[in-house]
């Protein structure tokens, strides 16, 4: 009964991780799987589980004295092992078409950033200065200043600035706004 338990979890367990580690998130890339790219976060603790199962596999197979490993064991282990390292060295992306890289930079861009509005009290003077303006802070996407009806929306990366941050800078212009919630 032990045998058949440590060849399910040599077999099953070791296929099952390395199923969801290496296969799935290259499954997802294949298929252009924009809408899945989430299981990608997950990446690196299903690799630490992946790891732990082979140690413990090759612990079952080469160290535990009361089990003898079947040469259909060590080879399963070993094939296991192999497609491992080579799938964890070929970065996923590289399999990636270049709409599917496009689309996967656009989502992790849109995914980064946020959107900020302000009222602005007065138009402004200058549609280029308050553009300019907007484009001198750090983190603020150029191509995103966008200005209809005194209303100002901006994009910008979230790790880089905040929204008061870009008030701030646009009241040390002279301009009169206020955020919009």
């Amino acid at each position: 009964m032990s045998r058949i338990i440590s060849v399910t979890l040599n077999v099953g367990l070791t296929g099952l991780v390395h199923l969801l580690c290496c296969w799935l998130p290259l499954v997802v890339v294949l298929f252009n799987g924009a809408s899945i790219a989430w299981l990608a976060e997950y990446r690196a603790p299903l690799m630490v589980l992946q790891l732990s199962v082979l140690a413990w596999s090759f612990y079952d197979l080469y160290l535990r004295s009361s089990h003898v490993a079947s040469l259909f064991e060590k080879r399963v282990f070993w094939t296991a092992v192999a497609l491992t390292v080579v799938l964890n060295i070929i970065p996923h992306r590289y399999f990636q078409a270049e709409d599917s890289r496009l689309a996967q930079a656009q989502f992790e861009r849109i995914r980064s950033t946020r959107v900020a509005q302000f009222e602005l009290q007065k138009p402004p003077k200058s549609v280029e200065k308050l553009s300019t303006t907007l484009q001198s802070v750090e983190g603020v996407v150029p191509s995103q200043i966008k200005l209809n009806d005194e209303v100002v929306s901006v994009r910008y990366y979230l790790g880089k600035t905040s929204e008061q941050t870009i008030l701030a800078a646009l009241r040390q212009q002279g301009y009169e706004v206020t955020t919009i919630d």
